[in-house]
């Protein structure tokens, strides 16, 4: 009779403790929790064997993989083999937070989850592709039901397409790139004379998109080099103001090109197929191209509100029909005045000109 208050004591005592420990357990941190792997996540290997299995509904299985260095992309793929059945996958952190997810339906349908790894944004395009950390670990939850197989391989980029990373062009010389997947941005600069006016050109083997911006992200002239088929070639001849320009190529997987840029103090000399010629003093713009190409020309005055008559049109849109022809305006070229011309032959050459008046 007399133990027991002394159980009740001890019985007390062992339920303080068993509290004590639930909530020393919820206060530690994630990453304590995440170091015990709770969800016993199989660890994969980035470019390793393709993992297979089998889910279940209401299963759950989890893997885990560490993010290489050295590399600019990260892609998770997983493919049903099932004929029926939905199988959902996410890529999460390390505080178990959904960085990305998918799903794959049956009948060998493959989703695809696509990372950028070590870069803050890709600066040229409104699509957001997450970013991984080099060296981190990452999970992968699958959960749904049907047979699988997936895999984890990183891809080197040939150029990156952040505003921090662009690759500097220089006059004169010629870069070579390749645009690995249809998620990739390749990105140049080019720091433009004060007094010279300069020349981009890019070649492409397939339909290629160019976003010009400056340094704050502000279009300067969108798809004015766009290469608007196989095997095309676009030309853009801007008047130099000493600032920084950026060039985002984009386009299909597979995609080769070429892209240069040259200077001179004559921007007339600069286009290979067309030539354009305005002058101070001067009230006609000449253009010299191939015959049949067809062509938009706008001038406006520097405060950029009015817009002076070519030809007696404020906008003329013609097809040249001989290699020569000056354009008359209603008045003479002043300075600060600002010319547009774009020229376009079938859809494979592509000419876009800019200038202001000096």
């Amino acid at each position: 009779m007399e133990r027991k208050p002394l159980n009740r004591i001890w019985q007390m005592i062992v339920s303080c403790l068993l509290v004590m420990t639930i909530l020393i357990l919820n206060t530690l941190p994630a990453c304590a929790i995440d170091a015990r792997n709770p969800y016993n996540a199989i660890q994969v290997q980035v470019n390793g064997a393709n993992e297979e299995g089998s889910i279940k509904s209401g299963q759950e299985l989890w893997y885990k993989f560490t993010v290489p260095t050295g590399n600019s992309w990260l892609i998770v793929r997983v493919t049903t083999t099932n004929e029926s059945g939905v199988l959902n996958c996410e890529v999460k952190g390390v505080q178990q937070n959904t960085i990305k997810g998918a799903y794959s339906l049956g009948g060998n349908q493959t989703c695809e989850m696509v990372f950028r790894i070590g870069a803050m944004n890709n600066g040229s395009t409104e699509e957001y592709i997450p970013r991984l950390t080099e060296g981190a670990t990452y999970y992968l939850r699958l959960y749904g039901e049907g047979d699988f197989i997936f895999n984890v391989d990183s891809y080197v980029d040939d150029y990156e397409g952040e505003y921090a990373n662009a690759t500097a062009l220089a006059a004169g010389a010629t870069i070579s790139g390749t645009l690995e997947r249809n998620d990739d941005i390749d990105a140049f600069c080019f720091t433009v004379p004060t007094s010279n006016s300069y020349k981009v050109t890019v070649t492409a083997s397939r339909k290629m998109n160019v976003k010009i911006t400056d340094k704050d992200n502000y279009t300067i002239d969108n798809n004015s080099l766009r290469v608007m088929r196989d095997r095309g070639t676009s030309e853009y001849t801007i008047s130099g103001k000493g600032e920084k320009r950026y060039f985002f190529l984009s386009g299909l997987t597979g995609t080769s090109y070429t892209i240069s840029v040259a200077i001179s103090a004559d921007d007339s000399t600069l286009g290979n197929w067309t030539k354009v010629t305005a002058t101070k003093g001067k009230s006609y713009i000449q253009i010299k191209t191939k015959k049949g190409a067809k062509l938009v020309i706008t001038v406006k005055n520097a405060s950029g509100k009015s817009t002076l008559k070519v030809k007696g049109k404020k906008i003329l849109k013609t097809t040249q029909k001989k290699g020569t022809v000056k354009y008359r305006l209603n008045r003479k070229l002043k300075k600060g005045d600002v010319i547009k011309v774009t020229a376009t032959k079938g859809r494979q050459f592509s000419f876009s000109y800019y200038k202001k008046i000096k």
